[in-house]
């Protein structure tokens, strides 16, 4: 890939890897598609791979990133729900299972078309939604 490694973080890395491997290119073409609403459900060195895909959300897309707080800067447009260090404890278990628990709890909790049509006028509903059984 002719990158100077040793000149660069390991982030720009990550996203340079990303990029050589179509990640963010393959993301916004799938985006591109007009989905009403996305979860974005990846680790660190995914978003920061998916991040340029991220930071160019269709209008129309409402779309919402399950990440712990030192992920966040990297979910670009996407909405924030927070997997905190405490769910993640009180829980006993990874960052990824919980980040799919928070998933699961959510759509479990849209259970009609009227609160889907909310949280995407209202995005900052869906957190309570993802934590609440």
């Amino acid at each position: 890939m002719n990158l100077d490694v040793d000149a660069m973080t390991n982030n720009e890395l990550v996203a340079a890897v990303g990029r050589e491997k179509n990640i963010p290119q393959d993301l916004r073409q799938i985006l591109a598609k007009g989905y009403h609403l996305v979860f974005v459900v990846l680790g660190s060195k995914y978003l920061i791979a998916a991040q340029d895909a991220l930071t160019s959300i269709p209008k129309e897309t409402t779309a919402f990133a399950f990440a712990s707080k030192g992920s966040k800067e990297f979910i670009g447009d996407c909405y924030w729900i927070p997997a905190t260090e405490a769910e993640r404890s009180n829980f006993g278990t990874t960052w990824l299972e919980l980040r799919g628990r928070e998933l699961l709890t959510l759509t479990k909790n849209l259970e009609s078309a009227e609160r889907i049509k909310r949280i995407k006028t209202n995005p900052e509903e869906a957190r309570e939604l993802s934590i609440s059984a």
